[in-house]
């Protein structure tokens, strides 16, 4: 800071400047020369104390900008220089300046949000059911976004968080809690031993810790910590919502609610059309097809001629990018209906439909559904609302997921 006040005041303002002195400096600090004894010590110290004055004023000017703190600590490294020399007051500015720094930077923290599965949800669609109970029971899991680099300090403030979380629960006790480092730089030893003590106070409690988004050197630094042992319930993902797919598969197996629905896609059908039609008047019209894992139900670009009820199994929501590799947006379970964006809009299709497991699928096509039109309107106003319900349930989710993230 001194060189830099310096050519400051000096009028050196271009970048040359600041290159010609840093040789000028390397020059004399490798060949050992002692260019300080060729200059007169009352320069020097006229010169130190100039700088000195310069900085003490410009702490005066910007009162806003200082506290008590930055002018006792001015004072002090003015003494310490007065009585134990140059030195010794740099060392003691680095000092407490790394102090001060970590301890303003512990204050902010690195939680950056909080939410609990309630409040959002993994990119997988399930079965009613299943939505149900994670409605229910979402705030058994807790996630948590992770920035900036972890040190001693912000990892303590990390377990403090996310205890009182646990504590504070009683009714539907925390099952599991998600951390996601995708935006943490890196971290220090003290604060691998911080996680340590959460881990272990995750497994007094009965908690499960879900990890994501580790860079490949804490990976190993959680590895050698024995965080994911075979014999650890906590797990590691490299994505976020990899991470909140397992909780919720967790918490449902716990709830013994799996991927099977209590309810045959007929009834589900017959519950869904209930008071406004009957499905077995659109039953005719829609076309078996059975998929094998990797089968396409249709692909992005291709025309929107259909809409098509996933009665079993699983598919994923793919998109290419510009070097044709599939990106997974999300995943279908259950009972749902996949394309109706594309077939009411009547564009091409803007992402591709593959299965993931063995499934059953019913197609309805656009000419099938002309035909239900001209034949029985009311069956076709039926399918209209259980659309527009489907699409309902989707949007206010998706619009309780955007306050929440907001």
């Amino acid at each position: 800071m001194n060189g830099c006040l310096l050519l400051d005041e000096s009028g050196a303002m271009t970048r040359w400047a600041g290159a010609i002195v840093g040789v000028l400096c390397a020059l004399v600090l490798f060949s050992g020369a002692d260019i300080g004894s060729f200059v007169p010590k009352a320069i020097l110290g006229g010169m130190l104390a100039y700088l000195g004055v310069m900085i003490l004023a410009e702490l005066a000017s910007s009162p806003a900008q200082s506290s008590w703190v930055d002018w006792a600590l001015a004072i002090v490294i003015m003494l310490v220089i007065c009585n134990f020399g140059y030195f010794m007051g740099v060392m003691l500015g680095v000092i407490a300046a790394c102090l001060m720094f970590a301890l303003s930077y512990s204050r902010i923290g690195v939680v950056r949000r909080h939410l609990t599965r309630q409040e959002f949800s993994s990119n997988v669609e399930r079965a009613p059911e299943q939505s149900k109970l994670l409605r229910q029971e979402g705030v058994r899991i807790h996630v948590f976004w992770l920035s900036g680099f972890i040190f001693f300090g912000s990892s303590n403030g990390l377990f403090e968080r996310v205890r009182r979380a646990i504590d504070a629960q009683k009714d539907k006790p925390v099952g599991y809690v998600l951390l996601d480092f995708s935006a943490v730089p890196g971290l220090d030893s003290s604060a691998l031993l911080s996680l340590v003590k959460l881990r272990n106070y995750c497994n007094q409690h009965g908690v499960t810790l879900a990890f994501s988004g580790l860079g490949d050197v804490m990976r190993v630094g959680f590895q050698n910590a024995g965080f994911f042992s075979e014999t650890s319930p906590h797990q590691l993902f490299g994505s976020r919502n990899e991470a909140l797919e397992f909780c919720e598969d967790m918490l449902l197996m716990h709830h013994e609610v799996g991927a099977a629905s209590t309810h045959s896609f007929e009834t589900w059908l017959e519950a869904e059309f209930s008071g406004s039609g009957d499905m077995s008047r659109i039953a005719p019209y829609l076309e078996r097809r059975e998929l094998a894992v990797g089968e396409a139900v249709f692909r992005q670009g291709e025309p929107s001629d259909s809409v098509v009820l996933l009665a079993s199994g699983c598919v994923a929501i793919t998109i290419d990018d510009e070097q044709g590799r599939p990106i997974r947006l999300r995943r279908m379970l259950g009972y749902t209906v996949v394309g109706e964006m594309g077939f009411y809009r009547r564009v091409p299709r803007t992402a591709s439909v593959i299965a993931e497991q063995p499934s059953v699928v019913y197609r309805l096509t656009r000419e099938a559904f002309n035909a239900i039109e001209a034949a029985d309107p009311a069956a076709a106003s039926a399918f209209h609302k259980l659309i527009i319900r489907l699409l309902a349930d989707r949007l206010e989710f998706a619009n309780r997921e955007i306050s929440a993230l907001i």
